[in-house]
C-alpha cells in the first residue's frame, strides 16, 4: 500500500503490533529506548522483534541518553533511523551517521532541524505551521480520525503501539479505522 504520507508506528512493544505495522507498509517502525517512559522496550526484546519484521526502517526513539549508549543501542538492534527530542543538546549524534527524526517539543535546536530528514508532533496545528515553515515532512503521532482527514500534503500520521497481554491478542480495529479510507 503506498499511502499519499509517512506512515510511522510508534513505541512497538510486541511482534504483533510490529507485524501489522509492516504489512500496514509502514516506513517507520519505532521503539521506545527511553527507559523513563512506560513504553520503554529491552533491547534484546526489540531485537527479537525486529528480527522478525522487513521492509520498514527500523527507527530508536530515544530521550537524552548519552551519545555512547544511543550509539550501542543503534549498533545492536540494529537500527535504521534515531528518533529524538528537538532539545537534544548533543550534536555528535550526527556523527551516528543515521536519519534523524525530530520530536519537536518547547525548545527546538534549530541546527537539529536542518540535520533532519522528517519532524515528529502531536498537535495537528503545530503540524500544519512546521510543514509550511520547513521544508520536511511532518508526522503528526494522532488517533484523531478528524484531524488525519483534513492534513496539510507534507504532513505523515504516526500511530502508538499498545501493550499486548497475551501474544497474538492484540486488536487492531482502530488503527484499521485510522487507516481504510488511505487503502483505495
Amino acid at each position: 500500500m503506498n499511502y499519499p504520507f509517512l506512515l510511522k508506528f510508534s513505541s512497538i512493544t510486541n511482534l504483533s503490533d510490529a507485524r501489522y505495522a509492516v504489512c500496514a507498509w509502514a516506513d517507520f517502525v519505532g521503539f521506545c529506548f527511553d527507559a523513563s517512559k512506560p513504553e520503554y522496550i529491552e533491547p534484546n526484546r526489540a531485537k527479537e522483534i525486529a528480527g522478525w519484521i522487513n521492509g520498514s526502517l527500523i527507527v530508536g526513539e530515544f530521550g537524552h541518553q548519552p551519545i555512547e549508549w544511543i550509539s550501542d543501542f543503534t549498533k545492536n538492534i540494529p537500527c535504521h533511523a534515531l528518533q529524538i527530542p528537538s532539545n537534544f543538546e548533543n550534536l555528535n549524534v550526527l556523527d551516528l551517521n543515521l536519519p534523524i527524526i525530530l520530536e519537536i517539543h518547547d525548545t527546538i535546536n534549530e541546527y537539529l532541524i536542518k540535520a533532519a530528514k522528517c519532524l515528529l508532533v502531536f498537535d495537528k496545528t503545530q503540524a500544519e505551521i512546521l510543514a509550511v515553515q520547513y521544508n520536511i515532512p511532518v508526522i503528526l503521532e494522532t488517533t484523531n480520525l478528524d484531524e488525519l482527514k483534513t492534513l496539510h500534503e507534507n504532513t505523515g500520521i504516526a500511530l502508538k503501539g499498545e501493550f499486548e497481554k497475551v501474544p497474538g491478542t492484540r486488536n487492531h480495529e482502530s488503527w484499521n479505522a485510522l487507516l481504510e479510507p488511505y487503502s483505495n
